[in-house]
């Protein structure tokens, strides 16, 4: 007797990085389980896309433009309360952690996840689990990024802008940054800008100095 085939998990996937986000979705689309029917750059558009049609899982990039992770993670469980989220990100604290299983995500994973990871933790939630990894207890989980970090918060810098500002200190170009982190050398020289005038300083040497002085290398 034929066995009746079980509807894949339908999955949408938010992430301002193209090519993560490209590969990201072939990975996923390769398993017979797993079908990716939309992706967005932004925590706007993936609220638009959700009016139209919904996912069973969604995986959400934390730091986009325009409406980032974790604002469009609270929007998206108030008001599509059935879809799964899983929240991803480089940097990873248990501060964050708490308060984002609070909004209502369901998984919070690091990109440098393995894949068959990432297919049960996706398998998983859409089950009614939940996966919250402890965070890592190298030099990373204590470094500039960590989110209740004083110096980010003082200088009311981004997680991406100090993505950024790590990478000047260590010589990096502009477009070596947007090469790296898989971003439009304009955007890379926005956040240049916006960093600028935050920080108080003059171009990249200012930025460079700066970083420099307050030991970001």
């Amino acid at each position: 007797m034929d066995t009746i085939q079980q509807r894949p998990i339908t999955i949408m996937i938010a992430d301002d990085h193209k090519l993560f986000a490209q590969g990201l979705s072939a990975i996923l689309s390769g398993q017979s389980n797993f079908k990716v029917i939309g992706m967005a750059a932004n925590g706007k558009e993936i609220l638009h896309l959700l009016n139209h049609q919904l996912p069973d899982v969604l995986i959400l990039d934390l730091n986009m433009p325009v409406l980032d992770g974790e604002i469009a993670a609270e929007k998206v469980s108030q008001l599509f309360p059935s879809v799964k989220i899983m929240a991803l990100s480089m940097y990873y604290t248990s501060k964050l952690s708490a308060k984002l299983e609070n909004i209502g995500v369901k998984a919070f994973v690091q990109k440098d996840t393995n894949a068959e990871t990432l297919f049960e933790i996706i398998t998983g939630i859409h089950q009614g689990k939940k996966y919250f990894q402890k965070a890592k207890t190298d030099a990373l989980a204590s470094s500039v990024f960590n989110d209740g970090d004083h110096f980010q918060k003082s200088h009311n810098l981004t997680a991406r802008e100090m993505e950024i500002l790590k990478l000047i200190s260590e010589d990096y170009s502009s477009q070596q940054i947007a090469e790296k982190l898989f971003i439009a050398l304009n955007t890379v020289d926005t956040h240049r800008k916006n960093m600028a005038q935050k920080l108080n300083v003059t171009g990249k040497a200012g930025l460079l100095k700066f970083a420099l002085e307050n030991k970001l290398r």
